[in-house]
């Protein structure tokens, strides 16, 4: 993981990248629009923006922000959950705590980087409980028709697919899919989901002229960028390289 305390430019900016992000108000306040979903990131609300998901962001004024990279490697299968879609969340005195903690010691985390993953592993957890709540107990889960799922997933794959969406057709909670998916295919269903339109956009790309802008489209990722990011990620080349082979 790593921590950043920067300044947010005045003016409306944009990217994506491979990791998480957890951004959190230290001054002033930010505007934030990621898929579709706008909000305030200021000392009341912070923000988490997925992997992979293109985001909007602007400054107002004079501000300062602490952003920090989290590689979804790091996470279990728990407090991936709280990544499955953008999330704005609100700061109690208890996190505010936390995040004062995780400002003043920042520069004591570049000797020991140990200590910058405990705390924001701590935070995450703080996190979880507030928007996800706990999970049920072992003796209360049951078992998903994971093939249902997937070929669901196939037949969507050109939507914005959300965790939230599965869990309603099962009727359950959104951390209690997410946990019975895992435990049951050892991945995310961010995971999954993502290696399906990784699939198919691979199969498109040496199987069909089209334009690499159309078949993001058509696999559901946000943009052509967002696509070829992941597929460097995955495959160790992009998308042009494969056509060009």
């Amino acid at each position: 993981m790593h921590l950043r305390n920067i300044i947010l430019p005045n003016s409306c900016d944009q990217h994506n990248h491979g990791h998480h992000q957890l951004i959190i108000a230290v001054k002033g306040h930010a505007l934030f629009e990621i898929d579709g979903k706008g909000g305030v990131v200021n000392s009341h609300t912070g923000c988490l923006a997925p992997a992979s998901e293109t985001h909007y962001f602007e400054g107002i004024g004079d501000n300062n922000h602490i952003i920090i990279d989290i590689p979804n490697v790091q996470l279990n299968s728990r407090l991936e959950n709280l990544f499955e879609q953008p999330r704005y969340f609100s700061i109690d005195d208890n996190l505010k705590m936390l995040i004062s903690y995780l400002d003043k010691e920042s520069n004591n985390f570049n000797f020991f980087p140990e200590a910058l993953d405990g705390c924001t592993l701590g935070l995450m957890a703080s996190l979880h409980h507030r928007i996800l709540g706990d999970l049920p107990d072992n003796k209360n889960r049951s078992k998903l028709n994971i093939s249902s799922i997937s070929r669901f997933i196939d037949e969507n794959l050109d939507q914005k697919l959300s965790v939230t969406q599965l869990a309603e057709m099962h009727h359950v909670s959104s951390g209690h899919f997410s946990e019975l998916f895992t435990n049951e295919t050892s991945v995310t269903p961010y995971q999954f989901i993502l290696k399906k339109r990784l699939e198919k956009a691979y199969d498109l790309i040496i199987t069909t002229n089209k334009p690499l802008s159309i078949i993001a489209e058509e696999t559901g990722f946000s943009n052509q960028s967002s696509m070829t990011h992941s597929f460097q990620r995955s495959y160790g080349h992009s998308p042009r390289h494969l056509r060009k082979c």
